[in-house]
């Protein structure tokens, strides 16, 4: 069965996801879409390890995160780019001017849909 923990985190990551679509916009700061992805990134890999009976820790750091999916023994790297999310956590929360990134918010969004499909995958072969 299907951690109910995981299941929470998999349905808040796809709320966040939403969110970050509709901050696709140019007009709308990279800060406040970069944030969003960073949340549903976070959520989904809490939720992998979750599914593999690990405790997750209470931290943003993504790569962190991963790390800890890849001591649990699955494979990461096709996830690993999105470590550089972590960024908008805390630091650039608290930056009045944070310097943008550039980066192709359609791209990086799929890459994030990438993860949370992946995980739910996981998730549900586990019922």
């Amino acid at each position: 069965m299907a951690s109910p923990e995981a299941q929470a985190l998999l349905q808040i990551a796809r709320r966040d996801l939403k969110a970050a679509e509709v901050l696709q916009d140019p007009a709308v700061d990279e800060a406040n879409w970069g944030f969003q992805i960073q949340q549903a990134v976070e959520k989904a890999l809490k939720a992998w390890l979750f599914s593999l009976g690990e405790e997750p820790p209470l931290i943003h750091n993504l790569t962190a995160l991963l790390d800890r999916v890849a001591d649990a023994g699955d494979v990461v790297e096709p996830f690993l780019a999105l470590e550089a999310f972590t960024v908008f956590a805390v630091q650039f929360r608290y930056d009045a001017e944070p310097e943008p990134m550039e980066l192709n918010r359609p791209q990086w969004q799929q890459r994030a849909v990438d993860l949370v499909e992946h995980v739910e995958r996981i998730v549900h072969e586990g019922c």
